[in-house]
């Protein structure tokens, strides 16, 4: 912990609202399919999903251009406001004998877009705050504490979710004020925009045509997004595998059945995470962010596509452990190797456009499902194992171009 007291105000306290929003995910959000599911039915809780995507793509995309145009903070305080709102309303939507799953769903997609307003504003405030030295170490603790927060949310979030939801809504409010508190009256601006005549001033469409007509920049998106569809497989098809093809076991009276497995997969990946960030980080703080992408997202696509060739505990375990091992060493050095391709005067625009890869990637990984039964898990293997070869040689061309200029 000794790297997070040396880093600047912002960046500690930036961290801290990461903490304070996965740990609410991790409470509630992560069950709300199932709330969905059980008060409207599972037809009605595909297209809910479909809008709750939609409008946190938006949020990114706004985030970007006005973090760009009047400041970090005012976005991030804005954005908590939103989710103030939000969890108010979902409180009201959730009182005993007067549950309306409906107006429950404006609530949760309110919070959802306010905390991507914040998340994008204040990915633009890491680049800002941090330098070519501290960059990666934010990064790093960033995803820590996303998963340890998770991990905690999670078990607090089965323990009460059925007997006592409303509880976990109370919680959800406390956190956003804790962040709304933050953001507001501790947090300082790191971003000075430059004013501008009305008739010199951007607009959101031109801001946005400058970033895609950056090549390299979209060159590593296109990395960025093979990987990212490596990693959306923990959502897509790694849970259809599972629940179709591994071999159920009794380990000491306890039943292990696909599902169990998924758990337990994902459990174990956010325990190494914790436990190991640090010291994985200390080991290859030396390596150049092109090779932590490389290696990274290479172990990642080894441990997947071995957990998709396999069904049965042990092996799917070890899988699951490669896999881990190379998104520890992945996850800080693309975000770190993407700031670097950024235009300093363009970063929360930036960072709008990097939002386009989990809804895209996404997609993919969702038709890929769709076509699992007639191409079986052999050849889902065989299209990650292309895609990570794809992430790699345009990343290559990338930080050549890069180098280059």
């Amino acid at each position: 912990m000794k790297e997070f007291w040396n880093l600047d105000k912002n960046l500690q306290l930036r961290l801290g609202i990461v903490f304070l929003g996965a740990f609410s995910y991790g409470t509630v959000f992560s069950s709300m399919t199932i709330y969905y599911n059980q008060h409207l039915g599972s037809a009605i809780t595909g297209i809910l999903l479909a809008l709750s995507a939609v409008a946190t793509f938006v949020a990114g995309i706004l985030a970007g251009f006005f973090a760009d145009r009047n400041g970090r903070k005012p976005v991030m305080v804005f954005g908590t406001v939103i989710q103030l709102l939000g969890a108010l309303l979902a409180i009201a939507s959730n009182l005993p004998g007067h549950v309306n799953p409906w107006s429950t769903f404006i609530a949760f997609l309110l919070i959802s877009f306010g905390y991507n307003l914040v998340i994008t504003a204040g990915n633009a405030m890491i680049i800002d705050a941090s330098n070519a030295e501290n960059r990666k170490v934010v990064f790093m603790l960033d995803y820590w504490a996303q998963n340890l927060s998770v991990i905690l949310g999670a078990a607090l979030g089965a323990w009460l979710f059925r007997p006592a939801f409303e509880a976990l809504l109370v919680i959800l409010l406390l956190t956003v004020l804790v962040s709304f508190f933050l953001t507001t009256f501790v947090m300082t601006e790191t971003f000075r925009p430059i004013v501008k005549a009305k008739e010199e001033a951007e607009n959101i469409f031109q801001a946005y045509k400058t970033v895609l007509q950056d090549k390299t920049y979209m060159i590593f998106m296109g990395a960025n997004i093979a990987t990212t569809f490596i990693i959306m497989q923990f959502d897509n098809f790694l849970p259809v595998h599972l629940s179709n093809s591994f071999k159920t076991i009794t380990f000491f009276g306890f039943e292990i059945y696909g599902q169990r497995m998924l758990t337990i997969y994902l459990i174990l990946a956010c325990v190494l995470v914790v436990l190991l960030m640090t010291t994985l980080n200390r080991l290859t703080k030396d390596w150049s962010h092109q090779k932590g992408f490389i290696w990274g997202s290479l172990f990642m696509a080894i441990g997947m596509i071995f957990s998709f060739l396999t069904t049965t505990f042990t092996p799917i375990f070890i899988a699951g452990i490669v896999y881990t091992l190379g998104e520890i060493v992945y996850t800080p050095s693309v975000q770190t190797l993407g700031a670097d391709l950024m235009n300093p005067e363009k970063i929360g625009s930036y960072n709008g456009v990097a939002a386009i890869k989990m809804p895209i990637a996404s997609i993919l990984a969702g038709l890929l499902v769709s076509i699992s039964p007639m191409i079986k898990a052999t050849g889902v293997s065989l299209v990650l194992a292309l895609t990570e070869v794809l992430g790699i040689i345009l990343v290559l061309v990338a930080v050549n171009r890069h180098q280059k200029t």
